[in-house]
């Protein structure tokens, strides 16, 4: 069994009726973005602190910020999940959401499932498609490296 600090999870298919207590430990504090039998969640580890930023309106994304014991060390965590069929509005929304945090001093972590197998992660592709130009502008004009 793994002893996770932190949990990202897609394709819950929760519900606003199905309470936290009924599948999450209790030793996590648990955010979720329930949408139309899909949705994400991400679990923290309680002796974490962290606090919800933000969570899409449109879209399966939901972000938390984890602070480390050293003040200096925040991050925000990002859940997202993209169906298959989607369009990818939602890579436009992300992107734009790493850009503001331009100036920030806050390291992101995105986590998820955005259904791109297409997709070049490993360096600046050509962007012959919607999809790559908001991942070229999402991974690396904002400096970040995928892993």
């Amino acid at each position: 069994m793994y002893n996770s600090d932190i949990i990202i999870g897609t394709e819950s298919w929760l519900r606003e009726d199905i309470g936290n207590a009924e599948l999450f430990r209790a030793d996590y504090t648990t955010f979720r973005r329930d949408r139309q039998a899909r949705g994400v969640f991400i679990c923290v580890k309680n002796n974490i602190a962290c606090s919800e930023l933000w969570v899409d309106e449109d879209f399966e994304i939901l972000a938390i910020e984890v602070k480390g014991s050293d003040p200096s060390y925040t991050w925000e965590i990002i859940g997202t999940y993209r169906a298959p069929n989607e369009d990818v509005r939602i890579i436009e929304r992300l992107a734009t959401r790493a850009s503001s945090l331009g100036n920030s001093i806050k390291r992101s972590i995105i986590g998820g499932d955005l259904n791109l197998p297409q997709a070049n992660w490993k360096g600046t592709a050509d962007s012959s498609s919607a999809a790559q130009t908001f991942i070229n502008r999402l991974v690396w004009d904002n400096g970040c490296t995928p892993r």
